[in-house]
């Protein structure tokens, strides 16, 4: 098995995020540093550890939903916020986020320690679809609503944008947006082109679950049928 799979496997992060840990020589196989992430290793007999912890194939995963509340950014951990949504949850709970949401951002956000399925969850490949409720400081000086579904070019740095943008209002102030590709900040970038602010962004939805039953800052376990909703999102 490959190294940056194993680690993933082992729920140590996401496969990205173990290459970065292997590219920084965080990770030692049978005692000696390993920095290529494509390295096959015996996941059966071989002695690897993340910063000098061992760790071990998973035989069960977790999933979790938590509504975020803003406020919280999403990371492990930060030195210069004192706020991560890990906060929110138990420590016994060895998650990591599946991708993420801005620190003034609410909605669902999704946990695992299942490595390979985070992957591919976040894997613009895969188009997992993401649902938003953006509310805007005025209304759009245009009408992303007919641009794009055809795809928008970001003038911040070239980035093409397709989706779908649903006024929710008769004041266009508030807009419903459905994306697949996941890229940093999409919504709030949108936005800006049209030479307006989103002031509260909501995710309504990720891979057509929602924790909006859930009040903020509370999360609780996918039921059978989510997590089986996650894996075919993740398999499209």
């Amino acid at each position: 098995m490959r190294l940056n799979k194993y680690l993933s496997h082992c729920g140590v992060d996401s496969r990205r995020k173990c290459d970065a840990l292997i590219l920084e020589g965080r990770i030692t196989v049978d005692g000696s540093i390993e920095t290529n992430p494509g390295t096959n290793v015996d996941e059966h007999n071989a002695d690897i550890r993340v910063d000098g912890e061992r760790v071990h194939l998973k035989k069960n995963y977790s999933y979790i939903k938590m509504n975020k509340p803003a406020g919280y950014i999403t990371s492990l951990h930060d030195p210069y916020h004192s706020q991560t949504v890990m906060q929110l949850l138990p420590k016994v709970l060895s998650l990591v986020p599946v991708g993420r949401l801005d620190k003034d951002s609410t909605g669902i956000l999704v946990f695992t320690d299942d490595g390979d399925l985070n992957y591919r969850l976040t894997h613009p490949k895969h188009g997992v679809e993401k649902v938003y409720d953006a509310l805007l400081r005025r209304p759009p000086e245009g009408y992303p609503e007919n641009d794009l579904p055809q795809g928008i070019i970001l003038q911040d740095n070239g980035d093409k944008v397709q989706g779908k943008a649903e006024p929710m209002n008769r004041k266009r102030n508030h807009y419903r947006i459905t994306l697949k590709e996941g890229k940093k900040r999409e919504v709030k970038r949108i936005f800006l082109q049209y030479n307006t602010k989103v002031t509260r962004l909501h995710r309504n939805s990720f891979a057509g679950i929602s924790a909006d039953e859930l009040p903020p800052g509370k999360w609780k376990k996918l039921t059978p049928a989510e997590i089986a909703q996650l894996r075919s999102a993740a398999n499209a």
